[in-house]
């Protein structure tokens, strides 16, 4: 009786522990994180599709848990045993990249270290249960962010510029790719996991070091350069085609944007820049959900490299095919920076002080520029386009540009403006408060690259947000130029 008993118990002692086991918390303590104030945290499960609306509304709808004297805890319930994590670190409504799609356990305890870093977090250091993995996705990272030693390549930035003369070859992706492989499978971990890392490594390191660099290498009516960019894609595909197109669920927010950056070269190679093609790569590719999903991220990436024409079609093939109610508030959003709708009202201040609004712009023709202090392209915009539109409408009254810095730091907005790198001395200049992408206005507006232009009309509508019509590409003065005249025009 007393052996059955105390079968019982220990029978009764393990369900216990298993249960315990099976409902343990996630946990991740943060030390060393003195410079910001939260940390965003976003779930993704193993079979559900990635979506990138979860990381754009991740401080209002995700997990976000307060860093106070460097330290914070960020502890998760009720997960699958295995999930997809990503980490963001905000301080004045900045985001800093941290974790980004790891592949970790529900019931991971780790101590997570800043021992200082100086860039790319590249001072960091795991501790506790499950830091192998953390460890190794970390080293992975460091692969693509130059925290790596190559036995082929020196750890110099040279290497990693990301100048077209470095890209024309996969030799680099490919180098990486066989590192990454090297580090995952001299792990212990498990079969699972390491198949999951590999892939993504794969997706993040083709992105950032092949495809991403051939879509910024062209240049227009140069056939020798398409030439040699489509020669390099026809390579990848011919090496790589069974992994473009994932089969069954997204897999990450990674893969995304891996394949968007290949569906804009063939479109840009073989679609002749035409929406109904971009549309039909994507109905052939993908269905459901995903088909959702990765249109979302389409135009949140490309809406504002399209033409006004092109920007409605797609939103209307998007609209018709969203069920997401987040998702059709976004797209309406979108929909209000059309032409003809009303520029939004905006509280921006300039360097005396002085509160500018929508209603004081009023009665003129209105050239917005965003930027932000270190952009080159926003210099180089300014210097080859806008300084010679604005000396040319110079004696104009009717004809004001206003230069718009999204910086943290106010000290660092002066400094640009005493550079003259972007702005003149007669545009009136405007500071988001070191609000950055969180300023009302930018939300808007949708801003997610730079230089953003923009133009108002004299009523306060929208007139063109076009990067043709507004000099970005094309012939840059003339369009620009033409653009105000026809708006001064109405």
């Amino acid at each position: 009786m007393k052996k059955i008993s105390l079968s019982i118990v220990i029978l009764l002692n393990t369900v216990f522990m298993l249960s315990a086991q099976s409902k343990s918390n996630f946990v991740m303590q943060l030390a060393g994180f003195d410079q910001y104030e939260n940390a965003a945290v976003t779930i993704q499960r193993i079979d559900e599709d990635a979506d990138v609306l979860k990381l754009e509304t991740e401080l209002t709808d995700g997990h976000v848990f307060s860093v106070i004297g460097g330290k914070g805890k960020i502890e998760l319930a009720n997960l699958p045993k295995h999930f997809i994590l990503t980490v963001n670190m905000y301080k004045q409504g900045s985001r800093n990249e941290f974790i980004d799609n790891w592949y970790v356990s529900a019931t991971d305890s780790i101590v997570v270290t800043n021992n200082h870093s100086v860039r790319n977090f590249d001072k960091i250091t795991f501790s506790g249960f499950g830091a192998e993995r953390y460890r190794l996705q970390y080293m992975l990272d460091g692969i693509l962010l130059n925290r790596v030693n190559y036995k082929r390549y020196s750890r110099s930035g040279r290497y990693f510029s990301g100048e077209y003369a470095n890209s024309k070859d996969m030799e680099r992706a490919v180098d990486m790719n066989i590192e990454a492989g090297r580090l995952v499978n001299k792990s212990e971990l498990d079969f699972l996991a390491k198949e999951w890392m590999l892939k993504n490594m794969f997706y993040k390191i083709y992105h950032t070091y092949l495809l991403r660099p051939l879509t910024v290498s062209f240049i227009k009516n140069d056939s020798k350069r398409t030439e040699d960019i489509a020669s390099i894609l026809n390579k990848f595909e011919s090496f790589y085609g069974g992994t473009i197109v994932e089969k069954g669920k997204l897999s990450s927010s990674n893969y995304i944007d891996f394949y968007l950056a290949y569906w804009y070269l063939k479109n840009t190679l073989f679609g002749q820049n035409k929406i109904n093609y971009r549309i039909k790569l994507l109905e052939d590719n993908f269905k459901g959900q995903s088909l959702e999903n990765i249109g979302y991220a389409a135009i949140k990436r490309s809406f504002y490299g399209m033409d006004e024409e092109s920007r409605k079609v797609f939103l209307d093939w998007l609209i018709a095919n969203s069920k997401s109610s987040i998702r059709l508030e976004k797209l309406k959003i979108r929909e209000a920076v059309a032409v003809g709708k009303p520029f939004p009202d905006f509280e921006l201040t300039d360097l005396n002080g002085k509160v500018w609004h929508k209603k004081d712009l009023l009665g003129k023709v209105v050239f917005f520029d965003f930027y932000y202090t270190g952009c080159n392209n926003c210099a180089i915009y300014f210097k080859n386009t806008v300084s010679k539109v604005e000396e040319h409408f110079s004696k104009n009254p009717n004809v004001l540009f206003v230069s718009v810095s999204i910086d943290k730091e106010k000290e660092l907005w002066k400094k640009s403006i005493e550079s003259k790198k972007y702005n003149s001395d007669h545009s009136i200049k405007l500071y988001t408060n070191g609000l950055r992408d969180h300023h009302p206005l930018i939300e808007y507006l949708n801003i997610r690259a730079y230089p953003f232009p923009i133009l108002m009309g004299k009523t306060g509508l929208i007139e063109t947000s076009d990067n043709v019509k507004l000099g970005r590409t094309g012939k840059k003065i003339e369009m620009l130029i033409e653009s105000i005249n026809q708006v001064l025009k109405r």
